[in-house]
């Protein structure tokens, strides 16, 4: 850390720093990830989606197996990561696949017995 110019004080010089990197568990350090894993998915070419920009967890999901492995891997050189393998749940959200029609369902089905529960309408 060093203090940004306007700050240098003798004997103060632990008042005021400036991070020269983001240490992990500050506030920044979350912005910090998220802008490098957002320009390293710009520089892949992917788009933001429009509806929610921001990055916690991610689900892969494309037209074949080798594209998702070719994602994955791009992305496993970059950053530390966990492949958790097929998932049947995000976001609280329950995933089904029907391949042989090629479509892809999500319910809250839980979600919803569980608010009915709290309120006693079970």
């Amino acid at each position: 850390m060093t203090q940004p110019e306007g700050f240098q004080v003798l004997g103060k010089e632990d008042y005021v720093c400036k991070l020269k990197k983001s240490l992990y568990g500050l506030n920044q350090s979350l912005r910090q990830w998220y802008k490098r894993f957002d320009s390293y998915m710009l520089e892949l070419h992917y788009n933001k989606s429009p509806y929610d920009c921001c990055v916690d967890d991610m689900l892969i999901a494309a037209r074949s197996k080798s594209d998702i492995q070719k994602l994955k891997g791009l992305l496993s050189a970059e950053f530390d990561m966990k492949d958790l393998g097929v998932d049947l749940k995000i976001l609280g959200m329950e995933i089904y696949m029907d391949r042989s029609k090629k479509k892809l369902f999500l319910s809250e089905k839980s979600y919803i017995q569980k608010i009915l529960s709290r309120f006693g309408m079970s």
